[in-house]
Parts: structure tokens; sequence; C-alpha cells
């Protein structure tokens, strides 16, 4: 599973002309430069707050947003908003900071 995934991602990346040669994007050496521990800080600090955030809504993001809803969960739809919610504006915030 893990090597077809990476393979998809070249082949995408190679037949749609954007295969760059770089471990890292632009953008996240920008806002977070070369630092190794840095990075590893704050890919751990986003990992604690979805463990946090899945403690406190009752259940993994999957589960509320495929299980939840299908069974008309009116906490699983609400979790679903919030996490659109969630995701659009920190889209928002990256990409405006940047």
């Amino acid at each position: 599973f893990v090597f077809c995934t990476i393979l998809g991602g070249f082949l995408a990346a190679w037949t749609g002309n954007d295969f760059r040669n770089e471990w890292l994007h632009p953008m996240w050496v920008d806002r977070f430069g070369d630092s190794l521990t840095l990075r590893a800080g704050v890919g751990f600090a986003g990992g604690a707050l979805m463990a946090l955030g899945a403690r406190l809504a009752g259940g993994c993001t999957s589960g509320h947003g495929i299980s939840g809803t299908l069974q008309l969960s009116l906490g699983s739809w609400l979790t679903v908003a919030a996490m659109f919610i969630g995701g659009i504006a920190t889209a928002m915030l990256l990409y405006t900071l940047l």
C-alpha cells in the first residue's frame, strides 16, 4: 500500500510535468526553515491536537465522518461541519500568511 502510494504520487507528478527533485515544498521551507527539529515539533503538536480533538469528539474523524453521519447522528454531523470549517479556516490562514 505504501509503495503504491509513493509510486502513484511519482507517476502523477511525472505525467503532469510537475516533477521536482526536492524534499520540501518551498512554502514549507519559507515557513519553517530547514530545521528538522522545528518541523518535527510542529508535526508532533499537530498530532497531539488531533488526538485531543478525537478524544473530545468521542471518536476519530473517519468514524464520525463515515459511520456517524450514515447513522444520522447529530453529533457526527456537527463534528463533520466543524472539521470542514476548521480545515477551510486553516487553509486560508496558511495561504494568506505566506
